[in-house]
């Protein structure tokens, strides 16, 4: 038997002379090289358990890219709750869970590999693709609405094509222009019933994969209720002042979702009502906020309100776009173990708890063979004795 203190040099030993068997008690999960020089003792033929010396929570850690413009690395980590956590990479300390359990974080900036550091764990992991992020085409009437959406989403790194409606047959266009498709835009933003005349175009950009939002009453027009969470519902009132207290979106005005449908997800309620809900669309997103005048918030909500509107509408667009992924290779020496105790079981099986195994004397293949011989000899002076009586 081997405890995790002793296990680099029992390790070596086993390795030049295999034992007959042996068991390991882990202090701590083992990091991946540990782990692998165990399983090749035993795929060398030697029967290998395992047991933990206490409880081990399992643990987690996976970095992906996020729907972001400036291209933000999303790290999500799990682990007992009650443990701290650190989060590390190669430049040093991200952050720090003081009592563990489950967070996402969103990261400007990774270097290298991402480790998450716990008590009896080190997991790791590195981002190994990119996001492709698309231009995102709003349409709507030109208003108030349409200038302070397009704006926080600038402002947020989108790339903004635009089609507003300024009168019957005239419309005001913004970028490059064509097809509404998944090649050539990450979401589409419909902030009002005048997107109705592209609604066809929208419901199979949105059935192949494509992000789409539905604002205010877009809802209204039959191409675009095809694919809606929901209905267009009544208008509620927002609350005085709400705009400028810790909950904005109190404060504006929203068409309820009427009539959710079966698959639909309510993400945010005004009273017993839904204004914000989302589904999916074969293999798209689309998300259906009641919302219509969120400009009022920009406009009147205080120093921060124009930081806080930019990101808002930053994470409703990123909640639906379509961003494919390109593969790109990690760097030299990247290691990934991202679940860390699962790979343990992955690779050496279920533990064998302390207590129904006992561990071999030191000298038990010695006593068996004294024994052995023992009895051998019995059975040879049995035999000699019998030869003898036959000879008299």
């Amino acid at each position: 038997m081997a405890r995790g203190g002793d296990l680099d040099a029992a390790l070596a030993r086993w390795t030049s002379t295999p034992p007959a068997g042996v068991h390991v008690v882990f202090d701590v999960v083992p990091d991946p090289q540990t782990r692998d020089w165990v399983r090749a003792i035993e795929k060398g033929g030697t029967p290998v358990r395992w047991s933990p010396a206490k409880a081990i929570a399992p643990s987690a850690v996976v970095a992906e890219p996020a729907a972001d413009p400036y291209g933000a690395t999303r790290v999500r980590v799990t682990s007992r709750v009650g443990e701290p956590v650190a989060l590390i990479d190669a430049a040093g300390l991200i952050d720090s869970l003081p009592n563990g359990g489950t967070a996402e974080l969103e990261l400007g900036v990774v270097s290298g590999a991402v480790r998450a550091r716990g008590p009896a764990f080190v997991a790791a992991t590195a981002p190994m693709d990119s996001a492709m992020v698309r231009p995102v085409l709003v349409l709507a009437a030109a208003g108030w609405e349409s200038k302070f959406a397009i704006a926080a989403l600038e402002e947020a790194g989108w790339r903004v094509a635009a089609r507003l409606s300024v009168a019957p047959s005239v419309e005001v266009t913004q970028g490059d222009l064509g097809p509404i498709d998944t090649a050539r835009y990450s979401a589409v933003v419909a902030l009002d019933s005048t997107a109705g005349a592209a609604g066809g175009a929208i419901a199979r950009y949105a059935r192949t994969g494509g992000g789409v939002v539905l604002s205010g009453n877009a809802v209204r027009t039959p191409g675009l209720a095809a694919i809606a969470p929901g209905g267009l519902g009544r208008r509620v009132a927002g609350v005085a002042g709400g705009v400028a207290s810790e909950r904005p979106r109190s404060g504006l005005g929203a068409f309820t979702v009427a009539s959710p449908r079966p698959d639909a997800v309510a993400l945010e309620a005004r009273g017993q009502a839904t204004v914000v809900a989302a589904r999916r669309v074969e293999a798209g997103r689309v998300l259906q906020m009641g919302y219509d005048e969120t400009w009022r918030w920009r406009m009147s909500g205080g120093d921060e309100a124009a930081r806080a509107h930019r990101e808002w509408w930053s994470r409703v667009v990123a909640s639906v776009a379509y961003t494919p992924l390109v593969p790109r290779t990690a760097g030299n020496g990247t290691v990934r173990d991202e679940a860390p105790l699962a790979s343990l079981y992955d690779a050496l099986g279920e533990p064998t708890p302390l207590g129904r195994v006992s561990s071999p004397a030191p000298n038990a293949s010695r006593v068996t063979s004294i024994l052995f011989a023992i009895a051998v000899g019995a059975l040879l002076l049995e035999w000699v004795s019998r030869r003898l009586r036959g000879a008299r």
